[in-house]
């Protein structure tokens, strides 16, 4: 087996663990968090790219409930070209990378310092840039990975960032002792069915890899939160099987991209709880069609993958995660795929000098 793809299967074996070693410090990280001061006049800024990126407008559905505000998820470049300027001292910046290294997200706190707002970095290294630069670095060691592609970590910064938002609220009183603690036991339950979803979506995945081979595309849908899980699932394939893969929301789907589907293109959907009801219907439609068409998640069709969900809130998309990389390790480890796409994106990191140096 290759051995990035054993190093892979490692990290989602391990995750569970790790996921529990960072609820265990979940105070430690709150605590963090309680001079913080978030205003009526105030803006919450959430800047990351790929993961990263993704889990910022995940957790942003959480702030907006928490907050009453819509939170800005926006692009390191985005937000170093533009947005900066529009920052106050009453603002609160929260800069969310795995390396700490990335140049235009050290660049986004150096810029929200400038400006006088709070700056908070999410890193897994102590002593990576991001974690120099920000006012508050909360550091999540758990979620340190020496492989290109993330498992643990990409999870792991997602329950950070759900955290560290939540310290916020309680440091505000936007919520009581009571409810960050009611938060911390439906984050223990949620990992506690991690491994027997990734199980199923490996097992799944082994049964059905004759027919899964057939395809040279992945087209991804979800909507909602979930419309980020799919980026995950297809840029996964991209990393590991040199795949051509993208995702969308399930409405933008049907409102052209389907017209653009060829024989050798496999649909995967997305559906929780909440988007069950009307993601069967468009798979039905799909499938009638004539289109490939598979569903994941909630209430599946037959012979599809069936996952028993919680009913979360705001959290359902951590069950979605190990259905994602068990589908993607299990498919890799079946037919030795490595991680071409992940050494194409290594050249390019290298061409362009988008990192930082690390200084120790």
């Amino acid at each position: 087996m290759n051995h990035e793809i054993e190093k892979m299967a490692g990290f989602l074996e391990i995750t569970p663990h790790k996921i529990d070693e960072l609820l265990d410090r979940y105070d430690q990280i709150l605590s963090l968090c309680k001079n913080v001061e978030f205003k009526k006049k105030s803006n919450l800024y959430l800047i990351g790219n790929g993961s990263s990126g993704e889990g910022a407008r995940i957790a942003s559905f959480l702030a907006l409930d928490l907050f009453g505000k819509v939170p800005y998820c926006i692009t390191p470049y985005q937000f170093t070209h533009y947005s900066h300027e529009a920052l106050t001292e009453d603002d609160v910046v929260i800069a969310i990378s795995q390396t700490g290294t990335s140049h235009e997200v050290v660049e986004s706190l150096r810029l929200a310092n400038k400006a006088k707002a709070l700056s908070i970095a999410i890193t897994t290294i102590a002593h990576a840039p991001v974690a120099q630069v920000a006012k508050i670095p909360i550091v999540l060691p758990e979620c340190k990975e020496n492989v290109d592609y993330k498992v643990v970590g990409v999870l792991g910064q997602l329950y950070g960032l759900w955290i560290v938002i939540l310290g916020i609220a309680l440091a505000n009183e936007f919520i009581n002792e009571k409810q960050a603690e009611g938060y911390l036991l439906e984050f223990r339950d949620l990992n506690r069915h991690y491994k027997p979803i990734a199980d199923a979506a490996q097992q799944w995945t082994l049964n059905h890899i004759d027919f899964l081979e057939q395809f040279s595309k992945l087209t991804v849908l979800g909507s909602g939160t979930l419309t980020e899980t799919a980026m995950e699932l297809a840029i996964k394939s991209i990393e590991v099987q040199n795949r051509f893969s993208m995702a969308v929301d399930t409405e933008e789907y049907l409102h052209g991209i389907c017209a653009a589907d060829p024989k050798e293109n496999l649909v995967i959907m997305l559906a929780d709880i909440e988007t069950a009801p009307y993601s069967r219907k468009v798979y039905q439609a799909i499938k009638e069609f004539g289109q490939p068409v598979v569903y994941f998640g909630h209430d599946a069709p037959e012979g599809n993958l069936s996952v028993k969900l919680l009913d979360s809130k705001y959290f359902t998309t951590a069950l979605f995660f190990p259905l994602v990389h068990g589908f993607i390790v299990a498919w890799a480890k079946a037919k030795d795929y490595g991680a071409d796409g992940a050494k194409v994106f290594a050249y390019y990191q290298e061409k362009l000098k988008v990192r930082e140096d690390i200084k120790k």
